[in-house]
C-alpha cells in the first residue's frame, strides 16, 4: 500500500551532446570583433556555517559555454586575425583534495573532456593572461561575478586599460533564444515539476505543516534526477500566500484555507517555474472558486496572447484586463476600472481632490490622514503588484533584454525561442476592510511556463492540473489512497500500542 514519490516513466532523459557547447562557443567567438580577448568566470564556493559550504552550482554562463562544473574555473577566447582558440583555467589535479572532495578534471580533462584548445592551472592565470591583454584591442570582463578573479583581472588589466566591455552583452542575447535541445531539457524539467505538484495536491489535508509539503514536492525533484529546486520553494497556507515571496513554510495549513505553491526543480542546469493554488481540504468555497476562476481566465487569456511578434507587455495587459473585469464583476473594483484609463481618471481625481484638502488643511492630523486614506479609491494593483512574466531559462529569471532603453516596460517583440512565465494573481490583504470579509486573507496565483513557436507557443508545464474540477478529484483520490493506507496498516499500529502497555 505505500506509494513512493512520483517517478516519471513515459518521459525520456535528454541531455546535450558535448559538441553542442561547441557550437555555442563557435557562436561566441563569431560575434565577437578580431583583436578581442574574452574571460568568462565562474560562482566562488559559498560558506554556509564555519566549514561547510552551500552545494556548488557554477555560473550559468559557465554551463552556457562548456557545461564545466568545478569552481575556481575561467573560460578565455581569443579572437585574432585567421585564429581563435578557447582557453580554460582549472584547478590542478590533486590526489589528497580528491580524496576529500571528489575527482578533479584537471588541465587534461578540460582538453579531452571540454574541448579546450589549451588549458592551464590556475596558479598560472597571470602568466598566461598577461601577454594575451598586452596584444589585445580590447577586453571582454565582467566585474562583480567573482571577488578573487576580479583582483587578478584588475591588477592585469590596469596597466593596459585597453577598453574593456562586458561578455553579457553576448553571451545573455544569445541564451535569450532556446534551441529545440534546450526546449526538450526545459520540457523535462517542467514534466518533472508538475509531478511534484500533483504529488503535492494528493497529500495535502489539513492538519498538515507547511513544510511537510514541501518535503513532498522536493522528492519528486530529487527522485527523478533534478539537482535542486530552482529557487527557494513557497509554500503558502491562509494569508501567507499573499506574500509574494513567502519562504518560511513553518505554518500549519487550516481547513478552509487555500494552499499557494509556487516551486519548480532544476535539470541540467535548466529552471523551471510553476505556482498553483489549491484548497487545504480538497474543495474551493465558493468565494475561493471565484477569485481563482478570474486568475485562471487571466492566465489562459495570456498564453493565448503569446505568439511571434507581441511582447510580453501585450501579455501583461490582456491578464490585466481580465483580472480588472473579474473584480468588477464581483464588485471588488468599480465599473470604471474596467481599464487602465478609466482606473488612472478616477484615482488622479482623487489624488487631485485629497491634495487640495491637504492644503486648505493648515494643521492636519491623524484622524483626518487615516479617513483620507480609507476613502482611496481600489485599483488592480492592490491585488495584483507583479509583471505577469519573466524570462526563464538557465537562470529562473533568466538573462535578455526586454526592449531597448528608450522603452517603457517590456516591449520587444516576442520570437521563436524566447522562453518565460504566464503567472497572474489576486492578493487580497487579510486586513482589507474594503473587500468583503469572504475574499480576505486569500492569495491566488497561477503560473506556467511558455516557449514562443512558430505557430504561436507551447506550454512546458502543461502536466498539472488547473482546472478547478480537476484540482479537486485529483485531491479527492489522493484522500481515499490515503485513508486505504491508514486503514492497512491500522492493525500493525493498534498491536504496537498494546505491546508498549
Amino acid at each position: 500500500m505505500n506509494k513512493t514519490p512520483y517517478k516519471l516513466t513515459a518521459s525520456p532523459r535528454p541531455a546535450l551532446a558535448p559538441d553542442f557547447f561547441a557550437g555555442r562557443r563557435k557562436e561566441f567567438l563569431k560575434r565577437l570583433p578580431v583583436g578581442s580577448v574574452a574571460v568568462i568566470v565562474t560562482n566562488p564556493e559559498r560558506t554556509r556555517s564555519n566549514d561547510t559550504e552551500y552545494a556548488y552550482r557554477p555560473s550559468s554562463d559557465m554551463l552556457y559555454l562548456s557545461n564545466f562544473p568545478e569552481p575556481e574555473a575561467v573560460l578565455v577566447f581569443v579572437k585574432a586575425k585567421g585564429k581563435s582558440r578557447f582557453i580554460m583555467f582549472v584547478r590542478p589535479k590533486d590526489r589528497t583534495r580528491e580524496i576529500w572532495t571528489g575527482v578533479r578534471f584537471g588541465p587534461e580533462g578540460a582538453v579531452n573532456q571540454f574541448g579546450a584548445d589549451e588549458a592551464h592551472t590556475i596558479d598560472e592565470f597571470d602568466s598566461v593572461m598577461r601577454p594575451l591583454l598586452a596584444e589585445a584591442d580590447q577586453v571582454y570582463y565582467r566585474f562583480d561575478r567573482n571577488e578573487h578573479f576580479d583582483q587578478q583581472f584588475r591588477a592585469l588589466w590596469g596597466k593596459s586599460q585597453k577598453p574593456l566591455v562586458s561578455p553579457e552583452e553576448i553571451i545573455h542575447e544569445m541564451r535569450l533564444f532556446k534551441s529545440p535541445a534546450e526546449i526538450a531539457i526545459m520540457r523535462h524539467a517542467g514534466a518533472i515539476s508538475a509531478a511534484a505538484h500533483i504529488e503535492a495536491m494528493r497529500h495535502t489535508r489539513p492538519g498538515m505543516m507547511e513544510y511537510q509539503v514541501q518535503a513532498s514536492l522536493e522528492a519528486v525533484f530529487k527522485w527523478n534526477g533534478a539537482s535542486y529546486p530552482a529557487y527557494t520553494s513557497i509554500v503558502g497556507g491562509g494569508s501567507n500566500a499573499t506574500c509574494l515571496h513567502y519562504i518560511e513554510n513553518k505554518a500549519a495549513l487550516n481547513d478552509g484555507d487555500l494552499l499557494l505553491i509556487d516551486a519548480a526543480c532544476e535539470f541540467d542546469g535548466f529552471a523551471s517555474d510553476i505556482t498553483r493554488t489549491f484548497p487545504v481540504n480538497g474543495k474551493f468555497s465558493p468565494a475561493q472558486r471565484e477569485l481563482y476562476e478570474i486568475v485562471l481566465a487571466a492566465e489562459k487569456a495570456g498564453i493565448a496572447m503569446a505568439r511571434p511578434g507581441v511582447c510580453l507587455a501585450d501579455v501583461h495587459e490582456t491578464a490585466c484586463n481580465t483580472l480588472r473585469a473579474g473584480l468588477v464583476r464581483l464588485g471588488i473594483l468599480p465599473k470604471t476600472h474596467l481599464t487602465a484609463a478609466g482606473e488612472k481618471k478616477v484615482v488622479d481625481a482623487w489624488t487631485k481632490k485629497n491634495e487640495k484638502a491637504k492644503s486648505a488643511n493648515k494643521e492636519p492630523n491623524k484622524k483626518a490622514s487615516k479617513k483620507a486614506n480609507a476613502d482611496k479609491p481600489l485599483t488592480l494593483f492592490d491585488f495584483f503588484m507583479h509583471g505577469t512574466s519573466h524570462w526563464i531559462g538557465l537562470d529562473v529569471h533568466d538573462v535578455g533584454t526586454y526592449g531597448t532603453r528608450s522603452q517603457v516596460g517590456k516591449k520587444r517583440p516576442l520570437q521563436v525561442g524566447m522562453a518565460f512565465t504566464v503567472e497572474p494573481g489576486i492578493y487580497v490583504m487579510a486586513d482589507e476592510t474594503r473587500v468583503p470579509a469572504k475574499y480576505r486573507g486569500i492569495g491566488i496565483r497561477i503560473e506556467d511556463d511558455v516557449v514562443i513557436t512558430a505557430k504561436g507557443n507551447e506550454v512546458l508545464t502543461a502536466g498539472v492540473a488547473k482546472e478547478v474540477d480537476e484540482i479537486e478529484a485529483i485531491m479527492a483520490a489522493g484522500r481515499a489512497h490515503n485513508e486505504a493506507v491508514e486503514q492497512h496498516f491500522a492493525p500493525l499500529k493498534a498491536a504496537s500500542k498494546r505491546r508498549a502497555k
